[in-house]
């Protein structure tokens, strides 16, 4: 506070030196100094302007979303319906399922336990039951940070939502209670979030809660999937564990939103672990906290979470020097579809579109960031206003969005404006390229995986195609970025090496030999 009033006093002093400059002082000021509630409709009604237009791009049935500012609910929206058959719109009270928005509440559990003495986190994974060569020597500190994957373990950071699952094993011998007995104990119950529980369709664990059966069946969103490039009626999962399956809306998020602003459910000493990064013995900071995503861009630091799930998706952004949460609820798999394509891998919340509409209008508002449209242009105006972006210190946060959309639209089956997006993004990725293709002869033919499961490279209108086993069509195109080299979709790559076909993202590879 000191510092804001040294700032308020030293900016209307230079105004009265400077005149000139009142109405770019009073701005910046004005966005530090004033609580989001008390900040113009103007603001709330362009972000909403922006979140429904994605949602329809995205062709996400329901979706809501809501914003925590100094411990208050200052903004909460639905957006869509809810079910569309009985045209029941989405409120901030409509339940949803969070997928693994779950892993922050499991690690909250974590650190409770470990103070009541009944775990720590250097426990090994043996103390708990579990036996699993593989298994039994890793940390409970491992799990808890994704780091359980690389040798040496600890070494390097790989999302791994099975191996946070074993979690649930390590709480059930600590405490004698199950996770759901647990989440509700610590969590939902004293934070009085009535309309939060575990999975449904896991019957005997939402039992537990003691929640109402027919408040939830009547106010918990319907569950869709993309069929086709268009959302169809589909089915919630009946998994529920540490890892996933909790179900909450936005005004419960809230509230567990702000306790975690205050110490109602964490110590700051609890707070500042959960939130430590992990380092590595060469000292390399890893993207992964315990039971979080944690960045800084731009000097902001910023604490999150998604959640993917076959017919649901959600975000949670806590950004602590601004007081502020961002919440996030869909009921397809859409909202999250740019961290399953990578962002699980690379922890940057920046390469979420949506997300990227409250950090420009609220996280990083005095720095004017343009919004550009790629729902309805992606012409040479797009292009030039995105040029002008990577020479701003925001390059990377333009760069993620760019391969975000590109991939949105080839989920959403926009395949003429994802060719369009795609070859934007090699253009400017690997400018000065120029493909051989008389070389392409060589790579034609059948690779198979098995007797069964044969892969194809064909080649059609001088162009190279990838066909998958009982694929229709011409397939799927690929991109030249180098010799030997071509792209799927900004995370995919096809090599061609030694007659094998190799493909390859930056955490997987898989490689098929050539027949003869």
């Amino acid at each position: 506070m000191n510092k804001l009033k040294n700032y308020k006093t030293k900016a209307f002093s230079l105004i009265s030196r400077q005149t000139g400059q009142l109405s770019v002082l009073f701005t910046v000021c004005f966005l530090f100094c004033v609580p989001l509630q008390a900040q113009p409709g103007a603001r709330w009604q362009n972000i909403e302007t922006l979140l429904e237009q994605y949602r329809r791009h995205l062709k996400i049935p329901g979706m809501s979303a809501g914003v925590v500012h100094n411990g208050e609910l200052v903004w909460s929206k639905g957006f869509g319906y809810a079910d569309i058959l009985r045209k029941v719109k989405v409120t901030p009270q409509t339940i949803f399922h969070i997928a693994s928005l779950t892993k922050t509440f499991t690690a909250a559990i974590v650190l409770k336990l470990e103070q009541a003495g009944k775990l720590k986190l250097t426990d090994s994974l043996a103390k708990y039951g579990i036996n699993k060569p593989k298994l039994k020597h890793l940390q409970v500190r491992h799990i808890l940070s994704h780091v359980s994957d690389s040798k040496p373990v600890g070494n390097a950071y790989k999302y791994n939502s099975p191996r946070f699952e074993l979690l649930g094993k390590v709480l059930k011998k600590a405490s004698g209670k199950s996770f759901a007995q647990l989440v509700t104990q610590y969590i939902a119950n004293p934070l009085k979030m009535h309309h939060t529980a575990p999975n449904i369709n896991a019957r005997k664990d939402f039992l537990v809660a003691k929640r109402n059966w027919y408040t939830f069946t009547q106010k918990l969103a319907k569950p869709y999937k993309l069929k086709n490039g268009q959302p169809a009626k589909f089915v919630y999962s009946n998994r529920f564990n540490t890892s996933v399956g909790m179900m909450s809306n936005i005004s419960d998020l809230a509230k567990y939103a702000q306790a975690l602003e205050g110490e109602e459910l964490l110590t700051a000493k609890q707070k500042k672990r959960i939130f430590q990064p992990w380092v590595t013995p060469k000292n390399d900071t890893l993207p992964y906290a315990k039971g979080w995503f944690v960045q800084c861009y731009q000097g902001v630091e910023m604490y999150w979470h998604y959640g993917y799930g076959r017919s649901c998706s959600s975000l949670i952004l806590k950004v602590p020097d601004k007081k502020m949460t961002i919440l996030l609820l869909a009921n397809t798999d859409m909202l999250s579809e740019p961290f399953s394509a990578g962002l699980g891998v690379f922890g940057d919340v920046t390469s979420s579109p949506i997300a990227n509409i409250f950090l420009r209008k609220l996280v990083f508002a005095n720095s004017s960031l343009p919004d550009l449209n790629y729902i309805s242009n992606n012409g040479k105006s797009l292009q030039a206003q995105w040029q002008a972006t990577q020479r701003t210190a925001f390059a990377t946060m333009y760069k993620n969005e760019l391969i975000a959309n590109t991939l949105l639209a080839k989920s959403t089956k926009r395949h003429i404006r994802f060719d369009a997006l795609f070859r934007w993004h090699i253009k400017v990725t690997y400018p000065s390229y120029k493909p051989d293709t008389t070389q392409w002869k060589h790579y034609m033919g059948k690779y198979p995986v098995s007797r069964y499961y044969i892969f194809k490279i064909v080649k059609i209108d001088n162009q190279l195609y990838y066909k998958t086993p009982g694929s229709r069509g011409t397939g799927l195109k690929l991109y030249p970025i180098a010799p030997d080299k071509f792209l799927l979709d900004p995370y995919t790559r096809i090599i061609f090496r030694n007659n094998q076909l190799i493909i390859q993202n930056d955490w997987d590879e898989v490689k098929i030999r050539k027949k003869k």
